[in-house]
């Protein structure tokens, strides 16, 4: 029975202890609110001592805890003469800034110094002060003057500043980019910090520009050809009278009037046509110095819009513009244009600020535009023409060195028929590869055409063309520069509708020679003579006109192979002694150049198609 009273005596001394606060855990915990922060686990304003709780023998009692937004925070059972806690945790929001100040028995109440014991049901409120958020906006002058940054609360907008300036430069305005402009509204309320970004135009002196593009527009495609090789070369001219038409009375060779293949007339048909566009362009000349005028006048009473201007010159129609970097000068007008007739024509130069590069591009009336665009080695071309040819040249000149490409699309009779050609010209000649071959029916090979620069006149050509899967080399020359044979006559049979030729006065027919032999080639020609298409021209003084005029041409042919043996061969079936009288460096010269540009020529064929050209010449230019 003692040791029971005993240990029901330690049991009482033990609970007042702890009912006095006595060396417990949690006595002597100092309490009270946090200034400044925004977390609280406070049992009020102020040191108070603490305890458990729950003590076991006394009476307890709810206390709550309502946060600022009068939702529960939590609820506790907590014994009578406890200090009670609460633990609270007030997050900033991106707008304010919150302080827990402490707590309050009512909403907006004022804020006890600390939380009394319990004595019985009880419910606290959260007091939290709170001020808006501040933030920076700063302004990144991208190299231009400084600006200052801006303190503004959330909320609020920021004050534009004044623009900033930045020598060579004209400020457009700000952007929260510094890779895509984006307009910045100062009227938009600041929510966070911010940077924003000046936009910069470096300043052009657009009058010196207009000077540069209406001094360097003009392009001479004829330049870039050696003055032999043009229709216009004046040795090279014949007279109408004097083009031989017709063989079957017999024709001394040297009167036969030879001049340019098919791939050289390619590229002149192309050149020449383009002359009429070329033509108009003077018209700019004509009202330049008006426009260079008028212009910068406008510019010295506009100095902060120099983007687009209009007046009118006589007949012309004219609009300059400057923007993003490109300068336009446009003329409309109506005209009578040689060989046109009635047409309005638009005349469209444009210019490429930061590389000089300029391209040209004039329409006249539906069917006819050229564009243009000069390099600072060349320039490309395109043009289409009357609705039936559709034409891109590119020229590129490396000293004496000129290399050109070019591409044709010429419809007749409703089917389109495309041709292109390769040229490169030096100081000694021209050599020009191309396929077209209106004489050879059904021809899809190869011509290698090379001209003699000193004289305007053909070398010779060599064909590649595979027939029946057998691949041929072929060499052509014109009669007239093959020793030992001084004239020549064609005559058809009406019997079985053949044409026999006959050379030297002879009444043995022409023969030619087989390969002979054994092997698929066993029955083609080792050489012939046929007629061939070339072109020459005449001038018409009184008109002031050049004619171009397609004539038939006698020919010798002879398969590279056997080019060594045509003298022999040439004497065993017709008696004639025959040899090529050109040099053989210059025979030597058309092999290598066969061989070198054949593969580059079929591998640049078809890279331009008619698409792509009327791509590339576009629409009449909307200012």
């Amino acid at each position: 029975m003692k040791k029971i009273l005993l240990a029901l005596c330690l049991i009482l001394a033990t609970c007042f202890m702890i009912a006095c606060g006595s060396d417990t855990p949690g006595g002597d915990t100092p309490g009270g609110d946090t200034p400044g922060g925004n977390t609280s686990d406070t049992q009020g304003a102020g040191s108070v001592e603490t305890q458990a709780e729950i003590i076991p023998g006394k009476p307890t009692y709810t206390i709550t805890f309502i946060d600022k937004d009068g939702q529960t925070i939590e609820t506790k059972t907590i014994s009578e003469t406890v200090v009670p806690t609460c633990s609270y945790a007030v997050e900033d929001t991106q707008e304010f800034d919150y302080t827990l100040e402490g707590w309050s028995t009512t909403p907006d109440g004022e804020v006890l110094s600390a939380l009394p014991a319990v004595t019985g049901d009880a419910t606290y409120y959260a007091i939290v002060s709170s001020v808006k958020q501040k933030y920076t906006v700063s302004f990144d002058t991208m190299g231009g003057t400084t600006i200052q940054s801006q303190v503004v609360e959330y909320g609020s907008k920021a004050t534009k500043p004044q623009d900033p300036t930045y020598e060579g430069h004209k400020f457009m305005g700000w952007s929260q980019s510094t890779t895509a402009i984006e307009d910045v509204d100062f009227e938009a309320a600041i929510t966070g910090n911010i940077t924003y970004y000046a936009v910069w135009n470096e300043i052009v002196e657009v009058k010196a520009f207009l000077e540069a593009l209406l001094s360097g527009y003009q392009l001479d495609p004829m330049s870039y050809i050696p003055e032999t090789m043009r229709y216009d070369y004046a040795p090279n001219l014949v007279s109408p009278n004097a083009i031989v038409n017709d063989y079957s009375n017999g024709v001394n060779v040297s009167k036969v009037t030879y001049g340019f293949g098919e791939q050289w007339q390619m590229v002149l048909d192309n050149v020449n046509q383009s002359e009429t566009f070329f033509g108009v362009l003077s018209i700019v000349e004509t009202i330049s110095a008006t426009s260079v005028a008028a212009f910068n006048n406008y510019i010295d009473q506009n100095p902060a819009d120099t983007a687009h201007y209009e007046f009118e010159n006589g007949i012309y129609n004219v609009a300059i513009k400057f923007s993003d970097g490109m300068l336009f000068f446009v003329v409309d007008y109506t005209a009578n244009i040689p060989a046109l007739g009635e047409q309005t024509v638009q005349i469209a130069l444009l210019m490429d600020v930061a590389t000089s590069e300029k391209t040209v591009r004039v329409q006249i009336g539906d069917a006819n535009a050229l564009s243009y665009t000069i390099r600072e080695n060349g320039y490309d071309f395109a043009i289409k023409y009357l609705g039936v040819r559709r034409a891109m040249i590119s020229l590129e000149k490396d000293g004496d060195a000129v290399t050109g490409r070019i591409y044709e699309y010429l419809t007749a009779a409703g089917v389109e028929l495309a041709s292109c050609a390769d040229f490169y010209v030096d100081k000694d000649y021209v050599s020009v590869v191309g396929n077209k071959a209106s004489g050879l029916i059904g021809f899809t090979g190869t011509i290698c055409e090379l001209y003699d620069v000193t004289s305007g006149k053909m070398v010779g050509y060599e064909v590649n063309e595979t027939l029946s899967k057998i691949n041929y080399d072929t060499l052509w020359f014109n009669l007239k520069d093959i020793n030992g044979i001084t004239s020549i006559k064609c005559v058809t049979d009406a019997s079985d509708n053949t044409t026999k030729l006959y050379v030297n006065g002879s009444s043995q027919a022409w023969a030619s020679k087989n390969v002979g032999g054994i092997g698929l080639t066993m029955l083609s020609r080792r050489f012939d003579i046929e007629f061939r298409t070339q072109y020459v021209y005449s001038y018409d003084a009184s008109t002031e006109t050049y004619t171009v005029h397609a004539v038939q041409v006698p020919m010798l042919f002879v398969q590279e192979s056997y080019l060594e043996s045509l003298a022999e061969d040439v004497k065993s079936t017709n008696k004639v002694n025959v040899s090529v009288a050109v040099s053989q460096s210059k025979i030597d010269k058309l092999m290598a150049d066969y061989k070198k540009y054949i593969p580059i020529f079929v591998n640049n064929k078809e890279t331009i198609s008619v698409e792509a050209i009327i791509q590339y010449i576009g629409e009449k230019i909307t200012l």
